[in-house]
């Protein structure tokens, strides 16, 4: 069937204009439709999306271009995630609680071909109800306001300084490339016979927490120094176990399956009692103690990097707000408190003056430490389709920082299509793929060779 929106009065005629979408006259699958909620429009709205596979699936005609979709949906349940699929290609999203009544939502840009498309909405966490999905031909704003030049510590190094100032420059005309780990990197260049620009690692195993289980690592930092020594820019992430308090044995989960809380698993918010909250709150006490130990365990590597003259690009704390890492499992006051302490301690007290400070944001601005302590904004994306052009998040970071931070993608599942992300406007200063999905099944060698190829796209120069 071809749904075309009621204005038009040539059955299957190409659109420019905004098309509706009725969800209860698309093809359904193990959903239903229904009109006991009152406010839908057209003749009901679809429900029923409690079961993997369940979806509402659309065909219509338009014409060929990047368009604006809007889900009218209820979810009384609570917040829902959502699974959009447009010619085969994925995003997902969530819908906003809402009471016993509709609401509208922006699923972000999509891109229809010339004549017929299909649009589906799958389960996702299911449990909501849609109504329609409206599409509007986009205007695709591509001014960039470059954030200021100054980085949150005033006296990092020239060397630091011209980094950023780099960065800046480029931002809104080229990507840089990046990559988690040796093999992968490698891989890479093999492949496709290019370097990322940034190579990133992980000082996971030098938190104390960890080391008296298993010695810390030999050689790490000094690997990552020679990959800044041969031009690639670094990131440094850190997952920090818990200072102390680990459960350090195998739990039961809510449905009574097996949970690995071992000392290596004491990021993770269930695999430590330690309480961020109380520590942070009373300078005084021994756990306050030992989150400076910690802290100061890392400001030992990251000298390193200070006395080769190697600007960092330095992300801690991330992924706060999910909660899964007991630096976010108190709240965003616990955590800023955290964010903050830090800073002093690595660019006050130890003097480290070459780090780039990137935090990794989440939609809520409670969270944020403010602009006095960062200097980039990253996003973690592992959307399910790698072509995901993730507009919708773009989109909502733009209005919230353009001119005032850089953003980039510091984790993303595989490598992000960037070629195809330029056509929807959305221009990542760079990127960081997750170790483990570059190579196939997880990235083919012919998208590889095609984004690292890119002319959009940023690698290390050339030997």
């Amino acid at each position: 069937m071809l749904i075309a929106l009621a204005m038009l009065t040539t059955p299957g005629a190409l659109q420019s204009k905004a098309i509706r979408l009725e969800a209860e006259d698309g093809q359904l699958v193990g959903t239903t439709v229904a009109k006991a909620r009152l406010g839908f429009s057209g003749s009901g709205y679809v429900t029923g999306f409690t079961k993997d596979g369940d979806k509402v699936l659309l065909t219509l005609n338009a014409e060929a271009g990047i368009y604006e979709a809007t889900i009218r949906y209820s979810a009384p349940l609570g917040q829902k995630g959502y699974g959009l699929g447009v010619n085969g290609t994925k995003t997902s999203g969530m819908f906003a609680a809402t009471p016993d009544n509709f609401a509208t939502t922006s699923a972000g840009k999509v891109e229809l071909v010339g004549g017929v498309n299909t649009v589906e909405i799958d389960k996702g966490w299911g449990y909501f109800d849609v109504d329609y999905i409206e599409l509007v031909p986009a205007k695709i704003d591509r001014s960039l306001k470059k954030p200021p030049l100054s980085l949150a510590d005033p006296r990092a190094t020239e060397n630091t300084r011209g980094v950023f100032r780099s960065l800046i420059s480029t931002y809104g005309t080229k990507t840089l490339s990046g990559q988690y780990n040796d093999e992968d990197t490698n891989y890479i260049e093999k492949t496709a016979q290019q370097t990322p620009a940034i190579f990133a690692a992980d000082f996971m195993d030098y938190s104390p927490s960890r080391v008296a289980f298993h010695p810390a690592p030999k050689d790490l930092t000094e690997n990552a120094i020679q990959h800044g020594k041969q031009e690639q820019l670094v990131s440094m992430s850190w997952h920090w176990n818990a200072p102390t308090d680990l459960i350090d044995k195998m739990l039961k989960d809510s449905t009574g399956k097996d949970l690995d809380a071992k000392w290596y698993k004491g990021f993770y918010t269930y695999a430590t009692k330690f309480d961020l909250a109380a520590a942070i709150d009373d300078p005084t006490s021994a756990n306050y103690k030992l989150l400076l130990r910690d802290i100061d365990a890392i400001a030992d590597q990251l000298q390193k990097f200070s006395d080769a003259n190697l600007p960092v690009l330095w992300r801690p704390l991330h992924e706060a707000e999910g909660g899964w890492f007991w630096w976010g499992a108190k709240g965003p006051q616990p955590f800023v408190k955290l964010w903050r302490l830090m800073f002093h301690e690595l660019s006050v007290v130890r003097r480290l003056h070459n780090l780039i400070w990137v935090f990794t944001v989440g939609n809520d601005p409670k969270w944020y430490p403010g602009d006095a302590y960062v200097d980039l904004l990253g996003v973690d994306a592992y959307p399910s389709d790698h072509s995901d052009a993730l507009s919708s998040t773009w989109d909502s970071l733009k209005r919230q920082y353009d001119g005032k931070k850089l953003l980039a993608i510091t984790e993303f599942g595989g490598i992000p299509d960037i070629p195809r992300m330029r056509r929807f406007g959305v221009e990542w200063a760079y990127f960081v793929s997750w170790p483990g999905q570059t190579q196939p099944p997880g990235t083919s060698k012919q998208d590889l060779n095609r984004i690292y190829r890119d002319a959009g796209v940023k690698n290390r120069p050339s030997k």
